[in-house]
This record gives C-alpha cells, sequence and structure tokens, in this order.
C-alpha cells in the first residue's frame, strides 16, 4: 500500500490527500457556493445521519436497560 501511494504522487507531487478527500466529498453537480464555500453531497451527509442514528439507537439499548 506505501508503494503505491509513494508511485501516485510521484506522478503528481501538488495533489495532496486532504484536497483529494475535499473533492470526494464535495456536491458532484455544484461543488462551491456563490462565496466559494464547500458543498456537501446530500448522500453522504445522508448516510452520516444515518450512521449517527443507527450509533445513538444501539448506545441508548445496550446502555439504557430498556
Amino acid at each position: 500500500m506505501r508503494e503505491c501511494l509513494r508511485e501516485f504522487y510521484a506522478q503528481d507531487p501538488e495533489e495532496r490527500l486532504f484536497a483529494i478527500l475535499l473533492r470526494q466529498i464535495e456536491e458532484p453537480l455544484s461543488p462551491r457556493t456563490e462565496n466559494g464555500r464547500l458543498r456537501l453531497n446530500p448522500i453522504l451527509l445522508l448516510l452520516a445521519v444515518i450512521l449517527v442514528l443507527a450509533v445513538g439507537t444501539f448506545l441508548l439499548f445496550s446502555f439504557g436497560g430498556l
């Protein structure tokens, strides 16, 4: 894995991991607002909300004693 990452960064040294991650989570149709702020992908936002609800429900029933 390290070798693959080294080869990838050797191809484009200006590309950073943080920039790649930001590009992956931004909305594909209009990634930036008029002010230049990042717009999140609604599908990823929905998945994050569902994950938080699932973890909260698990913790409630695990430690709530219901």
